[in-house]
């Protein structure tokens, strides 16, 4: 009977390291075995964490009219791991100081090592109105698509 017990004990113990190894980090949901345990919602929230961690690594620094190029905004991704080096595919919303919308893109910041921070120069075509302001056009962080490689 001790054996049993030493035995369930062993068997549990492999399933949880196994089912702890499979969780993976750095935004990829691992693939699951039919036969495994966990869960769709467990993979859900980890995708959400990692979609948050994502959208916090990337920031807008300038957004600005500047004349003929349109409306500019200056992207930075900060690769918070130790490890793993992370692909960036950004949504960004750009809005005309009344607030109509300008434009939506989906710039690509490749291979962002470890612990570093890359920048990217986006704009978009924007042509005021004569006499209208150019002060307080937008560019928001809209999403943010975090892959490894």
């Amino acid at each position: 009977m001790k054996l049993r017990h030493i035995r369930t004990a062993a068997i549990s113990g492999i399933a949880l390291v196994a089912l702890a190894g499979t969780s993976g980090c750095g935004g990829q949901s691992a693939e699951q075995d039919s036969g495994s345990a966990a869960t769709p919602a467990a993979d859900t929230a980890t995708s959400a964490d990692a979609a948050r961690e994502a959208l916090r690594e990337v920031k807008i620094s300038d957004c600005a009219y500047a004349g003929k190029q349109g409306v500019t905004a200056q992207l930075s991704a900060t690769n918070s791991s130790a490890t793993a080096t992370y692909s960036y595919k950004v949504t960004v919303k750009f809005t005309a100081p009344d607030g109509t919308a300008l434009a939506t893109q989906t710039p690509s910041m490749p291979f962002v090592r470890p612990g570093r921070t890359d920048t990217l120069d986006i704009a978009t075509p924007y042509a005021p109105k004569a006499g209208a302001s150019t002060s307080g056009v937008k560019c928001e962080v809209a999403g943010v698509e975090r892959t490894t490689g």
